[in-house]
């Protein structure tokens, strides 16, 4: 009996040590470029520790750029139109420096971060549609954009920085985000926080505007309609 308490005990501390997370790969300081070809895509999501660079251009391959033995736990996969990248599952990457995918497609419709990566836009993204971007954790989103409507959802910590034109901005903050938002140029803009999120937005035409808990929404712009509502320790006001 002990003999098998014995082992069952030992089973136990094995499974719970694999649950505690990866293993870590520490980078060897030797920084390489390769490519990963890829087929069309037109939305990104992030995972992990990468920066991505993205370009809106003819499509090219994927640009990886970091330490030599990082690279291969690097796994780029593509379901529909959405290009996917992210670590290993089940590694820990701590790498000499920064990990970077550089990104180029015709259209970009949706782009999602989740972790501590960054997105950064290296030309201004435009369509004739919608823009969609997503921030879950203490990711960022720094990009100019020329789009007719643009939604952002911040939850978490995370950030993102825009600027550029729309005719629609839709902003969601739950937790304690952060949008830089002033210089997007937007006609009607919705914002919605909940938490301690932190939104700097513009409104030329309409502003929407609630707050539950402490948030707050700073805007400019001579807004000429203007619907707010706050719950809790929250405000709204006008920056200029």
């Amino acid at each position: 009996m002990k003999n098998i308490l014995l082992v069952l005990s030992i089973s136990c501390l094995f499974l719970t040590s694999c649950d505690t997370g990866g293993k870590r790969v520490r980078g060897n300081g030797n920084i390489i470029t390769t490519e990963r070809t890829v087929s069309s895509f037109s939305e990104v999501e992030l995972y992990g520790n990468i920066d991505v660079y993205i370009m809106q251009g003819d499509l090219q391959p994927v640009r990886l750029e970091g330490d030599d033995n990082l690279l291969p736990y690097i796994e780029i996969s593509q379901e529909k139109d959405k290009l996917i990248i992210r670590n290993r599952k089940g590694f820990d990457l701590s790498p000499s420096k920064d990990l970077k995918a550089y990104v180029t497609a015709p259209v970009f419709k949706d782009i999602s971060v989740s972790g501590a990566s960054d997105i950064i836009g290296e030309n201004k993204i435009s369509n004739n549609d919608h823009l969609r971007l997503h921030v879950s954790g203490a990711g960022d989103i720094n990009m100019e954009v020329d789009v007719p409507e643009v939604k952002a959802e911040i939850s978490g910590s995370g950030s993102v920085n825009l600027k550029g034109q729309t005719k629609d901005f839709d902003l969601d903050l739950s937790g304690a985000g952060i949008a830089h938002c002033y210089d997007l140029i937007s006609e009607n803009t919705e914002v919605d926080i909940s938490g301690a999120g932190d939104a700097e937005v513009y409104a030329s035409v309409g502003l929407n505007a609630e707050v539950s808990g402490a948030g707050t929404v700073r805007y400019k712009g001579k807004v000429q309609n203007i619907k707010q509502h706050v719950s809790g320790a929250g405000s709204i006001r006008s920056a200029d």
